[in-house]
């Protein structure tokens, strides 16, 4: 605030609620400049300079011709008078299966829209005159034909304006990576999909890989790693055999659910120094019983010296030697294992 001094001159004259300091004046004038000059440069949204085709506006401007009679001099005469007016469409592009062996299917997920779509005109949440126009396409959960539909939904006849799904990891990761080149702004993609530790990386910049991605899931596979690293900890476990099946919880995000599980979890022991092994079921020769013992072995399987001692009493009637020095050799080599130590058998 300036205050009034002998070495302030002061503009206005009489009748003026309010003057201004010249040393005011100038202070501002200086901030203006500096504010000026330092100010960013324009940041450009898009990830690369494309035209702008009229569909990507949701709200478009139509010109129509009212004809009204109007006089002139006792003649009636015709005159036109342009108005404009608006035709606004929020286009939804929804990319999923039609298969109902996937939780977020077409036919599942279509519903759920529809109710939304009500709640949202109940609430006014968008104008009323905005119409929404849902546009599905089935990617089976495949990679090509997931990208192939996002290019169709996107094009010239379709149009839209934002991508729901695709609910397929395997099929979500190509299109959410060329989101960020469809338009001059790139279109969002919103999905309760993307379990694997790749879409939940930093979106912030267009160099990000999935940039466009916005997830709605609360459960991704870091969160199950983060979990059972905890448990691990927990014990003080340090080596893990990680048992999986490529093809599991298809229902979850479609095909090798399992195998993504498996390399998120292990992305994670890494970092842990956790010492893990994979191992596929489905390359198992015998049954999984003789799998388990196969692999796990004396490398992984603790047994506390109470347990060993049940084993004892159920080993059939030998002479009381053989059977000591049978469970002795076990016993070394459980320990040897573990890094533990048992009381004699006596």
């Amino acid at each position: 605030m300036c205050t009034r001094s002998t070495r302030c001159c002061w503009f206005g004259g009489p009748g003026w609620q309010k003057v201004l300091c010249y040393r005011c004046v100038c202070f501002l004038s200086v901030l203006f400049v500096l504010g000026v000059v330092l100010l960013p440069a324009p940041v450009e949204c898009g990830c690369r300079r494309l035209a702008q085709k009229p569909c990507e506006a949701i709200c478009v401007r139509t010109n129509t011709l009212n004809r009204r009679p109007a006089k002139e001099e006792g003649n009636v005469s015709l005159s036109q008078q342009g108005a404009e007016a608006w035709t606004c469409e929020l286009r939804i592009v929804v990319i999923m299966p039609a298969n109902t062996s996937v939780e977020a299917s077409l036919p599942r997920v279509q519903p759920v829209l529809e109710k939304a779509e009500g709640f949202i005109r109940r609430e006014g949440i968008i104008p009323s005159d905005v119409a929404i126009r849902w546009i599905p396409f089935d990617d089976r959960c495949e990679q090509a034909r997931a990208t192939v539909m996002a290019m169709d939904g996107t094009g010239s006849d379709s149009c839209g304006h934002l991508i729901l799904g695709p609910s397929c990891d395997f099929a979500l990761a190509p299109v959410a990576r060329i989101a960020r080149y469809i338009y001059n702004d790139g279109i969002p993609v919103i999905t309760g999909a993307g379990y694997t530790f790749d879409f939940e990386e930093p979106k912030t910049h267009c160099e990000n890989e999935f940039h466009m991605l916005i997830r709605t899931g609360l459960v991704s596979f870091k969160r199950m790693a983060f979990f059972m690293i905890e448990l691990i900890r927990h014990f003080k476990w340090n080596r893990v055999v990680y048992f999986y099946e490529r093809q599991s919880y298809y229902n979850v995000a479609g095909p090798q659910t399992g195998h993504l599980l498996m390399n998120t979890m292990a992305e994670f022991f890494r970092h842990e120094n956790i010492t893990y092994s994979p191992f596929s079921t489905d390359s198992a020769r015998t049954n999984l019983t003789e799998s388990l013992k196969e692999k796990v072995g004396l490398s992984y399987a603790i047994v506390s010296p109470r347990r060993i001692n049940q084993i004892a009493t159920k080993l059939p009637l030998r002479p009381v030697s053989s059977t000591i020095d049978e469970m002795s050799k076990w016993l070394t080599a459980v320990e040897y294992a573990n890094n533990l130590r048992f009381p004699a058998l006596v």
